[in-house]
């Protein structure tokens, strides 16, 4: 399938609007930036198979996500993504630690608790 450089345009800015507003949908949507996300990139493929680009939005400061571009290919796009990820001040693998060990927690008191309101609700905790 070849297809005019105008045409490619067309279809992106298409694909654009029809993304954005699949994307305002969400019910994660408005928390995005709060959570830290600052960049989204979505990728775009012809039913052919033929590779259309990958979409960047950025996140402006208060207002909306803006476009910041297409890439062209996915190698260009996974290089600016593994720069953005390799520049960035948070440590994420930290972060998912800290998490997970948050959530170890959080579980295990949940299980002693339905542990507990077993033996209860059953007689077979013994009071001293």
């Amino acid at each position: 399938m070849d297809i005019t450089k105008d045409e490619l345009e067309k279809l992106r800015f298409f694909l654009e609007v029809q993304y954005r507003e699949k994307l305002v949908h969400k019910p994660e949507f408005p928390f995005l930036q709060s959570i830290g996300m600052k960049d989204i990139f979505q990728g775009f493929k012809h039913p052919s198979g033929k590779y259309l680009g990958m979409l960047h939005l950025k996140w402006s400061s208060g207002k909306t996500w803006l476009r910041e571009g297409w890439f062209d290919s996915k190698e260009e796009a996974e290089d600016f993504i593994r720069k953005l990820y390799d520049e960035k001040i948070v440590d994420t693998e930290k972060l998912y630690e800290i998490h997970y060990q948050y959530q170890k927690k959080v579980e295990e008191k949940v299980r002693v608790e339905q542990e507990m309101q077993h033996l209860l609700d059953n007689g077979d905790l013994l009071w001293n």
